[in-house]
């Protein structure tokens, strides 16, 4: 499933995406959802909610927060790093300026079809490659999440069941068991340091063989058992992370 944001404060081009979206899409058997947005500041309270998309859509002329503006926020507000934009403008010398945001397209209006067709693909494709580079689940109260596994601080059993994640603007909730997330997470570099406790290597800020500090500045025990297990694997993770610079 493709979870795709629309962001054009002119009706008659929102719709025309969405047709053009369902005319690929469904041809190409790939599952989606859009949501639509008619300002930035709309597309900016949903993603303020926890909300992710894979792709978005951003017209760049708007009403109050314009496109430039909403991808800014997108990209340095709420740190979403993954999400592929593309841009869309009746302006082609405004194109120059939505790059620094890692940009993946620039459209023109009026929207060419073929034209838009190969660049969805061409972003689905993209998808395709980076999707082991997000952690699915289904908050409770958010919905479906697709969350960047660089963003998860750590992870950790709750009362009932219940899984939090710790990001660094948003903790999450879900039902599961920590055991199951550990296989999905342990090769993305996850450490178990505790039977309640999953981290993310790369956001250890200190270890010691007893605690670990975190770059949120959460102090985490480390259960006794497994301090020499966990040594042994930080120091690990720590070799192959100088052998690929």
């Amino acid at each position: 499933m493709i979870k795709i944001a629309i962001c054009d404060d002119e009706p008659i081009f929102i719709e025309q995406i969405k047709s053009m979206i369902k005319s690929t899409l469904s041809g190409a058997q790939i599952s989606y959802l859009t949501d639509s947005f008619t300002s930035g500041e709309s597309l900016c309270e949903k993603l303020k909610g926890g909300t992710f998309y894979d792709l978005a859509f951003l017209d760049i002329s708007m009403n109050g927060m314009n496109g430039i503006e909403a991808g800014e926020r997108l990209r340095h507000y709420f740190q979403i790093k993954k999400t592929i934009i593309i841009y869309i403008s009746s302006y082609d010398n405004r194109a120059k300026e939505v790059f620094c945001l890692d940009t993946f397209r620039f459209l023109s209006k009026p929207i060419d079809p073929e034209l838009f067709k190969k660049d969805l693909l061409s972003a689905c494709n993209r998808l395709s490659e980076i999707r082991d580079d997000f952690f699915c689940f289904k908050d409770i109260t958010r919905g479906q999440c697709n969350i960047p596994i660089e963003d998860i601080i750590y992870l950790e059993i709750s009362k009932g069941h219940k899984i939090n994640v710790i990001t660094k603007d948003i903790i999450y909730v879900f039902y599961g068991k920590l055991s199951e997330a550990f296989k999905k997470l342990e090769t993305k570099g996850f450490l178990l340091i505790h039977h309640s406790i999953l981290i993310n290597y790369y956001h250890i800020r200190q270890i010691s063989y007893e605690k670990v500090l975190m770059s949120n500045d959460a102090e985490l025990a480390i259960s006794g058992p497994k301090r020499k297990e966990i040594r042994a694997n930080y120091m690990q993770l720590r070799k192959n992370k100088e052998d690929d610079r």
